[in-house]
C-alpha cells in the first residue's frame, strides 16, 4: 500500500495534537480538579496609553491574510457583565453555579471580580451604581412570546433569556444545576426549541444559557475539545480525587454569546463584511422565528437576534469603554482591525497593557451599531485557523493544535 506524503502529514498531526482538558467545579463550593491545559499568550508589559480615532472616509476595503480573511481570531477569551454589588454577585456565581473566584488586587480593580469557566475563558463581573447601570433588570411577564409581533416595545427582559442578550456555557449535564438554581429560588426556562438547554438570568438582568456540549457541536464547524466538559469517567488521572454529589457539574466553556441588535442587515454588514468574521448562518434553525445569523470568529461564535431590545443601543447611553459589558475576542494583530474599523469610519479607542486578564496586552475597544462593546485583544501567540473561503469552513486539517 503506498503511503502519501499527506497521509504521513495527517498522521504526524494528529500525534502531535494535545488531549482536551477541563476544569472540573462543584456546586456550592470552591473545590476544583485542575486538568492543566496550557495555551501560550505573549505577555509584553506596555506602558497605558489611551487613543481614539474617528477616520473621515466611509468605504471599507478587506484584502486575504493566511486566513482567508483580513483579522485572524482566536476566539472569546472573556465576556464582561455588568452588575451593582461584586459580593452578592459572586454568591449567584460561586455558590449557586459553583465557579471558581478568581482573586484581583483590590488596588488596581476594586470594582471588578474574575470568575473562571474551565482554563480558557472567564467572567468578569463590573460593579456599577444601580443609577449608573442603564439596562433594565426586571423581567416584562407579559413579554413571553417566542416571536414578538413587529413594532413591539420591550417594556423590559423578556421572559425567556434565550429571546435576550445571553453567554451560552457548556455543562455535563442539566439536572445538578437545576437542583441547585431550585433551592435557591432562582427562575429559569428550557429552550423553546426543544434542544437541551437551560436559560436564567443573574439579579442584574444578564442571562446565561446552559447546555451539554451535544446541543453545540453540530451548530458551528469548528467545536474545540475543551468546550466538551470532563467527567468522573473521563478521569484517568488517580492522584486526582474529583468529588460526585446530586448537585454537582462540570464546566466547558463558551461557545458562543447572544446580541440584541435592531438590524440583522446592519449586523451584517459589521460584523462579515467589516470585521471579517465566517458567517455559519446555514447551520442556524430554519425554525427560528426571528432574523438572526451564526457568524464565526475563530473558535467561538457571535449569534445575531433581530428582537426588541429593552436596553439603551447608542454609544450616549452607554457607560463607555471598559465599564462596560463586552465581550472579549483574542486576535493575532491589532494592525487588520484599525485597518478595518477606520477604513469603515468606525470609532474606537485603543489601550496598552490591561487586557483584563492579567496578560499585560495591547487591546482596541469600540461598538457595534448597537451599542454592544467589542474589546480586541492582541495575542501574537494565536495559532492562525486555515480557512476555505468557498466552502466557509476550517480547512482540514486544522492548523491549531490544542
Amino acid at each position: 500500500m503506498t503511503i502519501t506524503l499527506r497521509a504521513i502529514f495527517l498522521l504526524l498531526l494528529t500525534a502531535a495534537t494535545t488531549p482536551p482538558t477541563t476544569t472540573a467545579y462543584i456546586f456550592g463550593t470552591t473545590a476544583a480538579t485542575h486538568h492543566h491545559h496550557h495555551r501560550h499568550h505573549h505577555h509584553a508589559i506596555f506602558h497605558p496609553t489611551t487613543t481614539t480615532l474617528k477616520a473621515s472616509t466611509t468605504s471599507s476595503t478587506t484584502t486575504d491574510a493566511t486566513s482567508g480573511t483580513t483579522i485572524d481570531y482566536g476566539g472569546i477569551s472573556h465576556v464582561a457583565v455588568l452588575v451593582s454589588s461584586i459580593p452578592d454577585a459572586l454568591i449567584f456565581y460561586t455558590t449557586i453555579l459553583g465557579m471558581i473566584h478568581e482573586p484581583t488586587d483590590p488596588s488596581t480593580s476594586p470594582t471588578t471580580a474574575i470568575v473562571s469557566i474551565g482554563d480558557q475563558q472567564r467572567i468578569h463581573l463590573l460593579q456599577c451604581s444601580t443609577d449608573a447601570t442603564p439596562d433594565p433588570l426586571l423581567v416584562d411577564p407579559t413579554y413571553n412570546m417566542s416571536a414578538p409581533p413587529p413594532g413591539y416595545v420591550a417594556k423590559g427582559r423578556p421572559v425567556h433569556a434565550g429571546r435576550d442578550r445571553h453567554v451560552a456555557i457548556t455543562i455535563s449535564a442539566l439536572d445538578g444545576l437545576k437542583q441547585s438554581l431550585e433551592m435557591n429560588d432562582v427562575p429559569y426556562t428550557m429552550s423553546m426549541s426543544g434542544r437541551q438547554a437551560l436559560f436564567t438570568r443573574d439579579a442584574y438582568g444578564n442571562g446565561w444559557e446552559f447546555g451539554p456540549a451535544v446541543t453545540y457541536e453540530k451548530a458551528t464547524r469548528l467545536f474545540p475539545p475543551y468546550l466538551n466538559p470532563q467527567t468522573n469517567d473521563d478521569d484517568d488521572d488517580d492522584d486526582d480525587e474529583v468529588t460526585t454529589t446530586p448537585s454537582s457539574c462540570y464546566w466547558g466553556g463558551i461557545p458562543h454569546v447572544g446580541l440584541l441588535v435592531s438590524s440583522t442587515s446592519a449586523a451584517r454588514t459589521f460584523y462579515i463584511d467589516i470585521l471579517g468574521m465566517i458567517d455559519e448562518s446555514d447551520l442556524r434553525p430554519a425554525a427560528l422565528p426571528f432574523p438572526g445569523l451564526f457568524l464565526r470568529c475563530g473558535e467561538q461564535q457571535v449569534h445575531i437576534l433581530e428582537l426588541p431590545n429593552p436596553d439603551p443601543n447608542t454609544p450616549a447611553g452607554r457607560p463607555g469603554y471598559r465599564c462596560d459589558r463586552r465581550t472579549a475576542y483574542t486576535v493575532k494583530s491589532l494592525g487588520p482591525v484599525r485597518d478595518v474599523l477606520g477604513a469603515a469610519g468606525v470609532e474606537f479607542e485603543e489601550s496598552g497593557g490591561d487586557d483584563g486578564d492579567g496578560g499585560g496586552r495591547l487591546c482596541l475597544s469600540c461598538y457595534d451599531p448597537d451599542a454592544n462593546e467589542l474589546l480586541f485583544v492582541e495575542d501574537g501567540d494565536i495559532q492562525v485557523i486555515q480557512e476555505d473561503m468557498v466552502n466557509k469552513a476550517p480547512m482540514m486539517p486544522w492548523t491549531r493544535l490544542w
